[in-house]
């Protein structure tokens, strides 16, 4: 199920800390954030209107050519875009979508392909792992569209081997079914695979890419593929409510975060890797995968999830560092919880032997 809001004295806490183990420096106030945005040459264009306007068109040009796509689609938020992009790929029907049972779309988007799309799911592929051309061979039925989350978040931000992704990506176009990238962290996934983004892209027939996640944006997302494949998507645009009077702020801060992180991203991978080994020496710790493959990783940790998370919140109020507040049960060690560990530049604020102290005093406040 989707995750929950955070209650408001968890940002409250937050916004009091002065260091921050995951993503990026929170900006602790409106204010902060709408003055920051304002500082951006952008921010002297004419607001965009229904989706048109010099900014948002440029960022939509500049996605599209850094995605080596004809065309691209700005949309409000990524549920949206993927509903269209299924909705447009597996047709009027009931047309089957193979996916990874943990995918995103499947999870945290509340399964809406099905809800609201009258698509049907084809769940394949173990936990914990990404699928391969033989799960897809092995399907009962002609999938309508192939979707591949990259990297997989729920499975501990993993990614298949470039030659398993190369061997979807054929096996798609010889059976003439459409292949999704699920590509919200696709900006991180392009540091472990070592090629432009371009080529990542050039895999599939379409590819959704985030603005909020690993960019740090407030919002939004793209849409990108071929001219008559956007061009089809935007009465579903308009059909799921994206088509806002104007997103003008959502799309400065996505101009901003492909400037300033974009080409920080090989850089928050090694540091996450750097990270790992440190954490993974600590006796009962286990770091999954090892090493990472991205900018985060789960982390897991001996200690009952609710007894964690007042071992983090008590490292925020007494230290000032937010390790964050959120711990689910382990899948790795019985018993045990795990957290996310994810790397932008927050982690400018830190060494690495602080962060491990830190988790080291959470872990022993959840044992009192």
């Amino acid at each position: 199920m989707p995750a929950t809001r955070p209650a408001h004295a968890d940002i409250a806490l937050r916004n009091r800390c002065t260091r921050w183990l995951n993503g990026h420096r929170p900006q602790r106030s409106m204010r902060e954030s709408l003055m920051a945005l304002a500082e951006l040459p952008e921010a002297a264009l004419a607001l965009d209107v229904y989706g048109e306007g010099e900014a948002l068109q440029a960022l939509e040009a500049d996605v599209a050519a850094l995605l080596g796509k004809p065309a691209a689609r700005f949309f409000h938020k990524g549920v949206a875009a993927q509903l269209a992009a299924l909705r447009v790929h597996g047709g009027a029907g009931d047309g089957p979508v193979a996916l990874h049972p943990q995918s995103h779309i499947a999870i945290d988007e509340a399964e809406a392909f099905e809800a609201l799309m009258g698509l049907r799911g084809l769940r394949i592929g173990e936990p914990d792992r990404p699928f391969g051309v033989e799960a897809l061979a092995a399907l009962p039925e002609r999938p309508a569209v192939v979707v591949v989350e990259l990297p997989l978040r729920r499975g501990g931000y993993r990614l298949p081997a470039w030659e398993e992704l190369a061997g979807i990506s054929r096996w798609c176009r010889e059976a003439g079914v459409p292949l999704h990238v699920d590509g919200a962290r696709l900006w991180e996934a392009a540091a472990h695979y070592g090629r432009p983004l371009a080529d990542i892209a050039a895999l599939a027939d379409s590819v959704y890419v985030s603005f909020y996640k690993g960019l740090g944006g407030l919002a939004g997302c793209v849409l990108a593929g071929s001219e008559s494949f956007i061009a089809a998507t935007a009465p579903w645009q308009t059909r799921l409510a994206g088509n806002v009077y104007t997103q003008y702020p959502v799309v400065l801060a996505a101009r901003d975060g492909l400037r300033r992180q974009l080409p920080r991203m090989a850089d928050y991978r090694e540091r996450a890797r750097q990270l790992a080994a440190l954490l993974v020496g600590e006796p009962g710790w286990r770091v999954a995968p090892e090493p990472p493959q991205v900018n985060a990783f789960q982390l897991h940790l001996p200690a009952g999830p609710a007894a964690l998370r007042e071992g983090l919140l008590a490292v925020a109020r007494d230290q000032g560092f937010w390790l964050g507040a959120r711990a689910v049960a382990s899948t790795v060690l019985d018993g045990g919880a795990m957290v996310e560990i994810v790397i932008g530049d927050a982690a400018d604020g830190w060494a690495d032997a602080q962060a491990l102290q830190a988790v080291r005093d959470a872990v022993a406040v959840s044992r009192r």
